[in-house]
């Protein structure tokens, strides 16, 4: 049997960036057409998904993505069989048996959510494998259900006017990800999810927690400055076709480990300070494991990163944490400036993106080498984009 859920996500976090985010989602959704949220772990891709369905204001079925998913899974399958057997004796020197075999026929969800016009969550899609997914390209474009041969009910059903459905996936590169047809993408709207803005995550924590504001700005501002400075975002390669890559991906958001932290403080009455070793350790064992750095150069950098933020007294995007992240990024040598300025004299401008895909740089370590570069006057820069300069004898 199908569970049928209706959505009803208390406390939802909107803040004018997620407010954009789900009037641009609900635009297309009420034209017709089916979404696809994409972005890294962590950004609150379900729970957007939810908070669509909900606005819907429609029963939705939700389906996880699953390596071990058939088709069966999503339209329905022959399960069990109806049995009837009559004896007649009705003329005492005669019997006659009649033995009747029939299978059942039960519908899945997807199949459901088509007849019945409900909204359909299919989380992590592609985390099933891409011809498992085939059954949906119809019922997206064509709005038929194909079914498969059956004596006892029709092999195609009209998707109903009511049906929508929100897709949700991780990037390519994540362990146990299966790349995503393009005929399927075709029929979807993809929104890149982003990271959730400071003024989000902050309002999060606070909501959620029960965190002061003060402490929830200490503790994003933390595990964004040293995620920065310790993640390093991975480029996706050139596909087999030759298409080119596309932007890098960071491979986790620093919401989720913040959510952690808070928690943990709140509950156990750790004080954010940065003279704490609870803290200190609490923030240790959250973070730690998200960098491929070594355990005691993770630690020297996550000591520095809260004792700046927090003695600072200034967790605002002022002077006070530029300073503290030019502090914090010790690979901003003349080596990496110059790097920087060969690729730019070699292109015709780039952007900041750009420039980290090309050179392998963190977010923190370029901003930081094109700032210095413009006050030394090798770069301009004009509509985003960087040029170098000739530089004088």
């Amino acid at each position: 049997m199908t569970t049928v859920l209706q959505a009803r996500p208390k406390g939802f976090i909107n803040t004018p960036a997620i407010e954009q985010l789900t009037l641009r989602a609900l635009r297309y959704l009420h034209s017709g057409f089916s979404l696809h949220l994409r972005g890294p772990a962590g950004t609150g891709k379900t729970t957007l998904a939810m908070h669509l369905a909900d606005l819907l204001n429609r029963p939705i079925v939700l389906i996880f993505g699953d390596d071990e998913i058939k088709s069966s899974d999503l339209i329905g399958n022959q399960l069990g069989y109806t049995r009837k057997k009559v004896v007649d004796n009705f003329i005492h020197s005669v019997v006659k048996f009649e033995d009747e075999l029939q299978q059942n026929w039960i519908d899945s969800r997807l199949t459901l959510a088509c007849r019945e016009g409900f909204t359909l969550i299919y989380d992590e899609f592609n985390r099933s494998r891409p011809e498992v997914n085939n059954v949906l390209l119809s019922a997206l474009e064509e709005k038929l259900l194909v079914l498969p041969p059956n004596n006892n009910r029709s092999e195609y059903i009209r998707v109903n006017p009511h049906f929508r459905a929100i897709f949700t996936s991780n990037p390519e590169e994540y362990c146990g990800v299966y790349g995503t047809q393009d005929a399927l993408l075709d029929r979807l709207i993809t929104i890149d999810m982003p990271e959730p803005d400071e003024e989000t995550q902050q309002e999060i924590l606070i909501q959620k927690i029960g965190s002061s504001p003060e402490e929830a700005k200490s503790v994003v501002k933390i595990v964004k400055i040293y995620l920065d400075i310790t993640t390093q975002k991975k480029e996706i390669q050139p596909t087999k076709n030759g298409k080119s890559p596309r932007p890098p991906i960071d491979k986790s958001s620093g919401l989720r480990p913040g959510l952690i932290i808070a928690k943990i403080c709140r509950e156990h009455e750790i004080k954010i300070d940065a003279e704490s070793q609870d803290f200190i350790q609490v923030c240790a064992d959250v973070l730690l494991s998200r960098t491929a750095l070594s355990r005691r150069e993770a630690y020297t950098k996550l000591e520095k990163v809260i004792k700046t933020v927090l003695t600072n007294g200034d967790t605002s995007d002022g002077g006070a944490l530029l300073s503290s992240e030019s502090l914090l990024t010790e690979n901003n040598d003349q080596g990496i400036e110059e790097k920087v300025y060969q690729y730019l004299q070699q292109s015709t401008g780039a952007r900041v993106s750009e420039i980290e895909v090309a050179l392998g740089l963190n977010r923190v370590q370029t901003t930081n080498v094109l700032r210095t570069l413009l006050k030394q006057g090798y770069l301009k820069q004009q509509d985003n984009r960087f040029f170098a300069l000739e530089k004088e004898n």
